[in-house]
């Protein structure tokens, strides 16, 4: 009943217009608006599908401390306006902002992080009759996860289902146990961050996690015997690493940063050179080593003739004795010219390394796109749109803009800005991709400061 009444009083509406690919963008991307969602009171932090949900099932939080879950009418009405689904009032759980959502990979528990300090988990009732579209889901309070000195800004749950991470303003990442009673026991409290850890990110396939600091290190952590331990600092970003997102088969993710770029890792060296803004940089990036046809000769000691070196070494050299001239070094022949490397020859792996707690390497840097902090980034994890075989991402900015990039092919390098649209009327805060099963239609939720969430369909 309540989630009917909410859905009276906060009917979602229709977004106009929509946003195609910016000027000289490869491709012809639009990010079709569908409709926007409103109810909250204030800031919308968060975004999250549920897992296999299909329909599909989006739940938001933020500031105001209710997590509502919003779905289309029908199945087949993925373009008609959105409604509300349920709510869960947190508030007697929660006394601050509701950080983020994170869903357990089957689907059926979702744990809210809070600025409290505190994770709560809920899941949904069963003492219901089937559910139908419009008629009220309805979420349970099973517990309180707790240990951090303050606020907590994430929460996940391994792909094995085994392990919940949470990570918090006082530079530490906790691993707990999971339990089908919910009382989940801590395993490992990470220290090595030097400042606010922002969020955290599991391997999809592997129960290896990946932190993100306003240290502007992303920290990867993994098993060692009994304890966790970090096995691998990165540190390429030069501002507060926001978000990370990994592709559909853990071979590859993105980042973004406090200093505007969005950058792609794959594992070991970046074969080829690192590709930025859709230029070739060299092996070595500017300031590298030089070519070996450009280096300087080795300075030589002073030339002594072997026919006077005894004697010079004796002290008794003759005084007419003068050294001959020194042979002219012969001209060094020219380097071979090398063809230059085009950034959609070079490829990043498509299969995830055997170990994720490996070092990783920027393949490629998108920079001079956004005027402000990236806080948000998604990878959409099919890896397609319409069958094209290319990899494709979402940002959201804080210049209130969220941004679609696309490379020519699965794996290339040469990403490029593909759509970009006016979303929020303040900060957008969070970007995340649903695409329907068997090859069907992608959609994207944004949420922003102007407590209000905004769904997309991309077309193209």
């Amino acid at each position: 009943q309540r989630a009917a009444r909410a859905a009276r009083h906060f009917p979602s509406r229709p977004l106009r217009g929509s946003a195609m690919a910016p000027s000289g963008a490869a491709g012809a991307t639009v990010l079709a608006p569908v409709c926007r969602l409103t109810g909250h009171e204030e800031r919308v932090w968060c975004v999250a599908w549920r897992p296999a949900a299909n329909p599909p099932l989006l739940a938001s939080c933020g500031s105001d401390r209710i997590i509502r879950l919003w779905g289309p009418p029908r199945a087949d009405a993925m373009q008609e306006q959105w409604v509300l689904r349920g709510e869960i009032d947190a508030s007697d759980r929660h006394t601050r902002t509701l950080r983020s959502l994170a869903w357990s990979p089957a689907g059926d528990v979702l744990a809210v992080a809070s600025f409290d300090a505190t994770t709560s988990l809920w899941t949904e009732a069963r003492d219901r009759e089937e559910d139908e579209v419009g008629s009220g889901l309805r979420f349970e309070f099973r517990g309180l996860v707790g240990g951090h000195e303050n606020e907590v800004k994430c929460a996940g749950f391994s792909p094995s289902g085994e392990f919940l991470a949470t990570c918090s303003r006082d530079k530490s990442v906790w691993i707990f146990d999971t339990d089908k009673s919910f009382e989940y026991e801590c395993v490992s409290v990470l220290q090595s961050h030097t400042q606010d850890v922002k969020t955290l990110r599991w391997h999809p396939s592997q129960d290896v996690l990946f932190s993100c600091s306003y240290d502007d290190t992303v920290k990867i952590w993994g098993p060692d015997g009994d304890d966790w331990s970090c096995k691998e600092t990165l540190a390429f970003h030069e501002g507060t690493v926001w978000s990370m997102s990994f592709d559909a088969a853990g071979a590859r993710f993105a980042t973004s940063s406090e200093d505007r770029t969005v950058r792609i890792w794959a594992p070991g060296p970046a074969k080829g050179g690192a590709v930025t803004n859709g230029k070739h940089d060299a092996p070595g990036g500017p300031g590298g080593a030089a070519a070996e046809g450009d280096r300087l000769p080795i300075a030589a000691a002073a030339w002594i003739s072997p026919l006077f070196r005894f004697a010079a070494l004796r002290g008794d050299t003759p005084a007419d004795a003068a050294p001959p001239e020194p042979a002219e070094p012969a001209p060094a022949e020219p380097a071979p010219a090398e063809e230059p490397v085009q950034p959609e020859d070079l490829e990043d792996p498509l299969q995830a390394p055997a170990d994720a707690s490996c070092a990783w390497h920027v393949t490629s840097v998108i920079g001079d796109v956004h005027p402000r902090p990236v806080y948000s980034v998604d990878w959409l994890a099919s890896g397609d749109v319409n069958d094209q075989g290319r990899d494709v991402l979402a940002t959201a900015c804080g210049d209130n803009r969220v941004r679609v990039f696309q490379n020519s092919r699965r794996g290339a390098r040469d990403w490029a800005c593909t759509a970009e649209v006016d979303a929020h009327s303040g900060d957008a805060n969070c970007v995340a991709w649903w695409k329907a099963p068997q090859g069907g239609a992608v959609f994207l939720a944004s949420a922003g400061d102007d407590h209000e969430v905004a769904i997309w369909r991309l077309e193209g």
